[in-house]
């Protein structure tokens, strides 16, 4: 049977559209933030959403020859997904990525962000890769290089990725020495987002959960909601599936 319109009258219409049943309209998008996979993606338990966005480290080993072999299982499963859009921000343990051996047009149904930014259904959304230096892993800056870094992050961006934490939210582990608990996130990134940038969310992993200190989590500081979506922990078990936010655009 044809469905049945009603035609109302053209000054009828345009009450609706000011009205406040119009301005209450809205879309709800969903986003899924997943981080820090370390070969397991494939026990993550896939949610109906509009998008997904990884925070790094798909990948474990270091050796980018094996890093290569272990990140394109990874992107052969990313790409599959049944998700409209994915987006990939690199890790530390992206070696492959960093070397230039995978890189975006292998992967045409993922955007890729290396310190770069795009567009989705009118939300900026910003990602970098860039953490503090730690031993010899990819896309590492002394911490002093740092402000630099999060100097060119643009100011109006929505939804920012980083892999590592800003200092003093969700980035605690144990020291290596003293095996007490420490901060380890980037202070001046802390900095750039909290008084400069404001992002809507600032998502990110590399600090996993370990015995006695939980860093998956998210919190609302501000106008902006962190999420350390980080899905394995310490010791490389998947023991999280990432967040799921849903956005009114």
């Amino acid at each position: 049977m044809p469905k049945t319109s009603v035609t109302r009258p053209t000054n009828e219409i345009a009450d609706l559209l000011s009205g406040p049943e119009w301005q209450r309209f809205t879309i709800p998008m969903k986003i899924w933030f997943i981080s820090d996979t370390h070969n397991m993606h494939g026990d993550l338990q896939i949610p109906e959403v509009d998008c997904v966005i990884h925070c790094g480290d798909e990948a474990t080993r270091r050796n980018v020859s094996l890093n290569e072999l272990e990140s394109r299982r990874f992107f052969k499963w990313y790409s599959a997904l049944d998700i409209p859009i994915k987006i990939f921000v690199p890790g530390n343990h992206s070696t492959a990525i960093e070397k230039g051996l995978i890189i975006a047009n292998d992967y045409t149904a993922v955007k890729f962000l290396i310190h770069d930014q795009t567009e989705w259904n009118g939300l900026k959304i910003f990602g970098s890769p860039y953490t503090p230096e730690f031993f010899d892993w990819a896309y590492m800056r002394p911490r002093s290089e740092l402000d630099i870094v999060w100097q060119s992050i643009p100011d109006d961006i929505d939804i920012l990725i980083t892999h590592g934490p800003p200092k003093g939210i969700f980035d605690v582990t144990g020291d290596i020495k003293t095996k007490k608990p420490v901060h380890v996130g980037s202070e001046s990134l802390r900095k750039h987002v909290e008084e400069r940038i404001k992002p809507k969310v600032h998502a990110f992993g590399h600090i996993h959960d370990e015995t006695n200190i939980r860093n998956f989590g998210s919190m609302t500081r501000g106008p902006t909601q962190f999420i350390n979506c980080s899905c394995c922990d310490l010791k490389g078990r998947l023991t999280n599936n990432g967040f799921v936010i849903e956005f009114d655009l």
